[in-house]
């Protein structure tokens, strides 16, 4: 927290604070680093010492394999059993290859891996492997293992001369007896195998042992220094924290009658200290719990959201320098994880001076008072701009309504005056002009549609309607418009079994509407499909078309007003307000409405609405 840069003044210290801290940090990170260090190293070569371990294990596997295929090989004579020991003694020569490249002065890695995974080996135990052969591999510990390597890789030269020599011998066809002194140089190659594996295995797991033990006995020691440290930069602590208590005390004694009447919390910041105290109602404001707090400035600066902590630390650095008062709104993320909106008002304490900079001030919760002024303010711009949008629109359209009424009234007295012939040219004109006057017609009625909506001025009756009856009004009005846009309706609702709780004349209105859609969005000799069926307390109507489609971005705002399909190949007549009418209408029912659709594949809209009681009187709505 910022402008709260915490902390209760005390008698100044002996030391300055970063000799302070120097002198009780300084030798337990070193003890602590050197722990690490060694724990870190013990790990690494313990690990790689298993790694070697288990990779002696891959050896001897193999080994053992490809002399019992060589064993095989002599007295079966298949060249299939050759082939697998040869397959097999990849193994040993991977390792030896990894081996002969660390011997090297700058032994190349990407040679050294490439073996050692040959070998069997994990390859994220190659690193260690490398270094512990490179750094320990001459050292009195590992020197035997090595040796014994070495002597396994060049045993493992004689088995394969030995085994050139059988496959000449098999190849040349030399009867069983001549097979044999060659049978017995193997098996007595592959007992001393044996024992070089074993005396591997030994050696390596006593160097294991007794680097694990010197390495733990560095650690024990590490850690004994470590906690006599502790102990005395602990004691130190101790003391000092209790001249902190003390003055804590006194000063939580000096507020405390102040901090009950006002309910404020209040707090001191010790500069030099860069230390913050706070009293219990302070602390709980900042999640902290009731109980007093003496923390770190840092550490309730973190508590200040980012966009305040600037702004409290330019006014904290004005306090100090200038003597000048702090009060300063900010928002805070408690340590018991509720935001709260503080104010702070604090100033430099004078009569501190003797010991050191310090400010004292109070700090208050006002979260509650700020977010009812918010809302307050915000309801009444909303209001104010609903309000005047809503005259603005229901004025506009009445004042059009009445110029466009008289424009279509002689435009379809030209059209229908029999006594003067008009040209072509001119019907067409004529035409144009009622077309383009009953489009902006529509526009004005939607317009007056969505103000009375948005206005709550649309009242609905609602009561049983039987949907098969209303669909079947509705297709029969738009016969007419499904014959110019070349569209068929499949109609599969049933006529009296489904009835849903509406207003009548507003449920033909949505049928309309969403019906038109289908037509004006669909292709030529595209349909337009109804169904219907009851899940559980409600109605679900789908009118599904053969149509362009729509694109994930566009389906999310379908329902917004003037929000028009961008992607259509032609311009299609519409206000863009007719589907956010419908949406308005159908909540205002009880129901809900989605739409489902897919660039290309036609768009499908669900109408979900309740189901109606049918033991009363139920409304059928006409064609009129």
């Amino acid at each position: 927290m910022q402008g709260l840069r915490e902390a209760q003044a005390s008698p100044a210290p002996a030391l300055r604070p970063w000799r302070l801290y120097l002198g009780l940090l300084a030798p337990s990170l070193i003890v602590v680093c050197t722990v690490a260090l060694l724990a870190i190293t013990s790990v690494k070569v313990l690990a790689a010492v298993r790694a070697y371990v288990s990779g002696e294990s891959l050896w001897s596997k193999a080994r053992h394999e490809a002399v019992q295929h060589l064993m095989d090989y002599a007295h079966t004579r298949d060249p299939l059993r050759y082939a697998h020991y040869e397959n097999i003694l990849v193994v040993p020569l991977g390792d030896r290859q990894a081996r002969l490249e660390m011997e090297r002065q700058h032994p190349d890695m990407a040679r050294i891996r490439s073996g050692f995974i040959q070998g069997g080996n994990h390859p994220d135990d190659i690193d260690g492997m490398v270094a512990l052969f490179r750094n320990l591999g001459d050292q009195p510990l590992f020197s035997d293992a090595l040796a014994a390597w070495v002597e396994g890789d060049a045993l493992i030269d004689r088995l394969r001369e030995t085994a050139r020599t059988l496959r000449v011998q098999v190849e040349r066809g030399d009867p069983p007896a001549e097979l044999t002194p060659t049978v017995m140089a193997l098996r007595d190659i592959n007992d001393q195998l044996t024992y070089t594996e074993k005396r591997f295995s030994t050696s390596l797991a006593e160097a294991a042992r007794v680097t694990e033990s010197l390495l733990m006995g560095a650690i024990v020691l590490s850690a004994l220094l470590l906690s006599a440290i502790s102990i005395g930069v602990m004691r130190r602590l101790l003391s000092r924290q209790s001249a902190h208590q003390q003055a804590l005390q006194a000063a939580n004694e000096r507020w405390q009658l102040a901090a009950a009447a006002s309910e404020v919390g209040l707090f001191e910041i010790d500069i030099d200290r860069d230390l913050i105290h706070m009293d219990g109602r302070a602390s709980s404001l900042y999640g902290l719990g009731d109980e007093g707090a003496t923390l770190p400035r840092p550490q309730v600066r973190q508590m200040v959201d980012a966009q305040y902590r600037d702004t409290l630390r330019q006014g904290m650095s004005n306090s100090v320098a200038h003597g000048v008062g702090l009060k300063q709104r900010h928002l805070t993320h408690g340590a018991d994880g509720i935001a709260r909106l503080l104010e702070t008002t604090g100033q430099m304490d004078p009569a501190g001076r003797g010991h050191g900079q310090r400010m004292v001030g109070v700090v208050r919760d006002i979260t509650a008072e700020q977010a009812q002024a918010d809302m307050a303010a915000q309801r009444d711009a909303a209001e104010q701009v609903a309000s005047a949008q809503r005259a603005f629109l229901s004025r506009l359209s009445h004042e059009l309504r009445t110029p466009l009424n008289a424009i279509l009234g002689f435009a379809q007295l030209l059209h229908l005056d029999t006594g003067r012939t008009l040209s072509a040219t001119q019907a067409q004109q004529v035409q144009w002009i009622l077309t383009a006057g009953q489009q902006l017609l529509a526009l004005v009625e939607d317009v007056l549609d969505l103000t009375k909506v948005e206005a709550g001025e649309i009242r609905m009756s609602l009561q049983p309607v039987p949907v098969g009856p209303a669909m079947g009004a509705s297709l029969a009005l738009l016969e007419g418009v499904a014959t110019r846009h070349q569209v068929s309706f499949i109609n599969r609702l049933p006529m009296d079994a489904l009835h849903v709780q509406a207003d009548p004349h507003r449920l033909q209105q949505v049928f309309m509407n969403l019906l038109s859609n289908g037509c004006k969005y669909n292709r030529p000799g595209g349909h337009v499909t109804i169904d219907a069926h009851q899940d559980g307390a409600q109605i679900v109507i789908e009118i599904a078309d053969d149509g362009i489609g729509l694109s994930p971005e566009e389906a999310a705002q379908l329902f917004q007003p003037f929000k028009r399909v961008a992607s259509t190949p032609h311009v299609i007549e519409g206000t863009g307000l007719g589907l956010y009418i419908v949406k308005q209408l159908v909540e205002r029912m009880g129901g809900q409405v989605s739409v489902d659709s897919q660039p290309g594949q036609g768009a499908r809209f669900t109408l979900r609405l309740p189901t109606a009681d049918t033991s009363g009187p139920v409304s059928t709505p006409s064609m009129g």
